[in-house]
């Protein structure tokens, strides 16, 4: 009777009686995880009239041209709320050090460029 499995004469496997080594077959690449796209995101920094406190947080809109003209027109009836805009992977990766940066008690238009990726409505 003959030996269950047999040897690949390139890399030594054993396999069973009909079967072909992979060794010689190209190997797949991994495909990479699926990427998402990104999107634009909303920051509202907002000064308490009452208390001066500084809150800085995201808007949960989806962000269009509608939209930026809406925030554009508020902050300009409402001194206390400024806007800005940002892609959402640097507002995840960035956003703790943004967000220490705007709750600053003064934010001049070259705080916001020195940030960089950051854009004010």
């Amino acid at each position: 009777m003959g030996t269950p499995f047999r040897k690949c004469p390139d890399c030594g496997a054993h396999l069973d009686a009909n079967e072909t080594c992979d060794c010689r077959k190209p190997k797949q690449e991994e495909r990479p995880a699926a990427v998402q796209p990104m999107k634009l995101v909303a920051i509202c920094r907002e000064v308490d009239r009452d208390t001066g406190r500084i809150a800085v947080y995201p808007l949960n809109v989806k962000i269009d041209g509608n939209v930026i003209t809406q925030l554009q027109f508020r902050a300009k009836l409402n001194p206390e709320l400024r806007y800005f805009t940002l892609t959402s992977g640097r507002w995840e990766r960035y956003g703790d050090a943004i967000t220490g940066i705007l709750k600053r008690r003064t934010v001049s238009r070259a705080d916001v460029d020195r940030i960089g990726g950051i854009v004010e409505l």
